[in-house]
């Protein structure tokens, strides 16, 4: 029997659920919101999917789980990589209950790629994890079984990678709108599918999905229901204007499905990593950069050396029948000389610059930790980030308004070991409806949305609800961070909260005071990350499909 079910509901904000219910809607989610507590609760820094769910998760800040995007910073590097569950496995609430004997059954959590065991259960990976594959879920022989019951092989997400969420085009694609809406909303329907016949058939004692069409709904299809956003249009809203309250519909039928199998006397918690609201604005941090003297860079188009393989040159220079003749030497790398016209990240003068953007935010290029720096640690360092905090509070969108609303360095935000892989300062600019990109050679440095694929970002404010026995009915909670949920479920369960967590267990959540229990344990060890998860091929098409989601550039 089921002792605790978690259903995420990613991107969900009160500010499209409340509303609803006071329409008559989302009936399951209204009762757990009247029969329970519910209230914001606050995501991480920055606010997108992986740090945000590892901290629900882990119950500890991304110093010390080490995900602070998708990807990460590689050490002695300027190249990121692809972050996986290799990172913080062992400290996260499955690893957890799976120790104190609890069997588990995780469907499409965000970060759990590649899946690790846990007792008596399963575990089917959310973002970021290929696309196909049996790697996607443990046991062996998951995603067999779960094509068998399907009647066709389960699709974990969406390939965002032909909607390219950036790129402004002259005019609205509405047929690709359309593909995507029937995509998004098929994907989820299959889960809901499965998250029912599995939650009958194969009963665990704590349960966690994650409903993610509510997240990518928002992000591709927010400006159709928001007459503010530049790219709202009368035969946009005609057409796609219900598509994100269609989301939260089906994110309902979740809630609906999992209290209906648990049963009333189980605990039902509705968790989601961030809010969300519309994008107007996007800001070139590149040449931000580059204007204020921090990064020096060539502009293409000049002459370079290029990769190629021995066979592709002998072809090039007309040589073909050579490149059949000498067989598998063909496949030896060879460098060519090429004209390189797209500005990016390999145009950059290391030996001459200062600081450059990654992963949302500016990273200093430091002597000693990235491989060509000139920034000295310590003082020279601290005088950089002092004097482009100032900067950046001095600058004004074209209509004139302040364009940041605060910066943060990585060492006031977070502790831990792993403060050197997060960019050492991010900033907000206009309540996340602004956001940093990091575009070249553009005609501003602000640029407003109208026709890209991707008009709604992420908010700090997400949802918590919990209802279930000895939980207070109708309390509104306030102050509650998302590193607060996992402590505040095991108290609200009767299981000890580890002494290594950093969040609070929410003493408002109870009916009565209550005695929350705490165990002192020392902080699990992750397992060693002695090769990267995913192969190239996988590497290429998850970063791809990142990119259309709006998520890396």
């Amino acid at each position: 029997m089921t002792r605790l079910a978690i259903v995420g509901i990613d991107g969900a904000t009160y500010e499209i659920i409340r509303p609803m219910i006071e329409e008559g809607e989302l009936p399951h989610i209204a009762r757990i919101l009247k029969q329970g507590v519910s209230g914001d609760l606050e995501s991480e820094k920055p606010p997108i999917t992986p740090p945000a769910w590892t901290s629900m998760m882990t119950g500890i800040n991304p110093g010390r789980h080490g995900i602070f995007h998708f990807i990460r910073r590689e050490k002695g590097s300027y190249d990121c990589k692809l972050v996986d569950s290799r990172n913080f496995a062992g400290k996260d609430i499955m690893s957890l209950l799976t120790r104190r004997n609890w069997s588990v059954g995780s469907l499409s959590v965000p970060m759990t790629y590649p899946p690790f065991p846990v007792k008596d259960g399963y575990m089917v990976s959310g973002i970021p994890m290929p696309l196909e594959g049996d790697t996607i879920a443990w046991p062996s022989g998951t995603m067999q079984e779960m094509g068998e019951f399907l009647g066709h092989p389960y699709k974990p997400d969406v390939n965002y990678a032909p909607y390219d969420g950036d790129t402004e085009k002259p005019e609205d694609d509405f047929e690709a709108y359309e593909r995507l809406r029937k995509e998004l909303f098929a994907v989820e329907e299959d889960r809901l599918a499965i998250l029912k016949e599995w939650m009958r058939r194969k009963p665990t004692d704590f349960f966690f999905t994650v409903v993610s069409v509510t997240d990518r709904c928002q992000h591709y299809f927010w400006k159709f229901q928001d007459p503010t956003h530049d790219g709202y249009t009368e035969e946009g809203h005609r057409r796609f204007g219900e598509v994100i309250k269609d989301s939260y519909r089906l994110a309902d039928d979740f809630v609906g499905a999992v209290r209906e199998i648990v049963g009333e006397d189980v605990p039902v918690a509705l968790v989601s990593d961030h809010g969300f609201g519309p994008q107007y604005t996007d800001f070139h941090l590149n040449m931000w950069l580059e204007e204020n003297g921090y990064l020096v860079r060539k502009t293409p188009p000049y002459f370079t050396w290029g990769k190629t393989y021995l066979a592709d040159a002998l072809r090039r220079a007309g040589l073909g029948f050579l490149a059949k003749i000498i067989g598998p030497l063909g496949k030896m790398p060879v460098v060519r000389p090429k004209v390189k016209r797209h500005a990016d990240m390999r145009d950059v003068i290391w030996s001459k610059t200062k600081a450059f953007s990654a992963m949302h935010g500016i990273c200093l290029n430091i002597r000693g930790r990235e491989p060509e720096g000139i920034v000295d640690p310590g003082e020279e360092a601290r005088r950089l980030l002092v004097e482009m905090e100032e900067k950046l509070h001095q600058l004004h969108t074209p209509d004139g308004k302040p364009a940041v609303d605060f910066c943060a360095k990585a060492t006031d935000m977070y502790t831990g070991p792993h403060i050197p892989s997060a960019p050492d300062l991010q900033f907000m600019m206009q309540g996340l409806s602004c956001l940093p990109k990091e575009g070249w050679d553009l005609p501003t440095m602000f640029v407003r949305r109208k026709n890209a694929a991707i008009s709604g970002q992420h908010r700090f404010n997400g949802i918590f609800a919990l209802e279930g026995p000895g939980v207070a009915a109708g309390r509104i909670l306030e102050d509650m961070h998302i590193q607060d949920t996992t402590p505040t479920l095991l108290a609200s369960v009767g299981e000890a909260v580890p002494s290594w967590m950093e969040g609070s267990v929410h003493p408002g959540v109870f009916a009565e005071p209550a005695e929350v229990a705490m165990v002192e344990e020392d902080e699990p060890a992750v397992g060693a990350m002695s090769a990267d998860a995913f192969s190239d091929e996988q590497t290429a098409a998850i970063e791809e499909s990142l990119r259309g989601l709006g998520y890396l550039q």
